[in-house]
């Protein structure tokens, strides 16, 4: 597997929510450096960071890693994935967002592992099961409807499934990083923002919208991405409780 995976984290420094938050500091280390050391220690392939800014850019340089500007005309993450692509080889690409700095080496091996063994895979992504209520109800967090074989039915901010009869019902939450065969993320960029992609925001519809199959792997992170500064006072405290 090894080198036939390039890993892009798209990493926008004009986040409308939380300008900068991929340079917020995290025990000590930007949050974009968490999610290069952990696509680093999964040994897939070269790690690039994709921005808008030439901060970003430095921050990245400054601790030994990769990254290129893109366009700050990017519509999304995945356009922004798809211009730093051309620059590099492999079979692959991984589309890890610069935001979620605890997650795990072995997630991202996963993810790329699930593309190789999988011909029928266009988009790989990663789900992990979902318990606690509060999340549940949170329309920030994304649910996940899997079928038995890993395929993806339905991704959304409610809370599926529902259930009606009142039994519990099996959920899983989404974690932002997808694996691209890189015919299918050329693909995917040229496709017009579709219907349900615009009713829920969330960009992954839009392959399910057309055709595309997408499978998770099933994993066991800590899902935390870095949207408001009160998601990476929650991240600072998760890792006091680890150490």
């Amino acid at each position: 597997m090894t080198g036939r995976c390039l890993v892009v984290i798209p990493s926008r420094f004009g986040s409308t929510r939380f300008p900068g938050k991929v340079l917020a500091p995290l025990a000590g280390k930007p949050v974009v450096r968490w999610c290069y050391d952990a696509a680093k220690a999964a040994r897939v392939g070269p790690v690039v960071v994709a921005t808008e800014d030439e901060r970003v850019v430095q921050a990245v340089r400054s601790f030994g890693g990769e990254a290129v500007l893109t366009s700050d005309q990017c519509r999304s993450g995945s356009d922004r994935v798809f211009e730093a692509s051309r620059l590099w080889r492999g079979r692959f690409v991984i589309n890890l967002q610069g935001d979620m700095p605890l997650v795990r080496p072995a997630t991202i091996l996963r993810v790329a592992r699930l593309l190789e063994d999988n011909p029928g895979a266009d988009i790989a992504t990663a789900v992990m099961p979902l318990e606690d209520p509060e999340r549940i109800k949170d329309p920030n967090v994304v649910k996940a409807a899997v079928a038995r074989d890993g395929r993806a039915l339905y991704f959304s901010r409610s809370p599926i499934p529902f259930p009606r009869d009142g039994r519990p019902a099996r959920r899983f939450e989404h974690l932002g990083i997808y694996g691209f065969r890189r015919s299918a993320l050329k693909r995917f960029v040229k496709l017009p923002p579709s219907p349900l992609e615009k009713t829920e925001s969330l960009e992954q519809l839009r392959a399910l919208e057309n055709g595309m199959t997408i499978f998770a792997a099933f994993v066991s992170d800590v899902p935390v991405a870095i949207d408001t500064p009160a998601d990476l006072k929650r991240a600072q405290s998760l890792l006091r409780r680890k150490k």
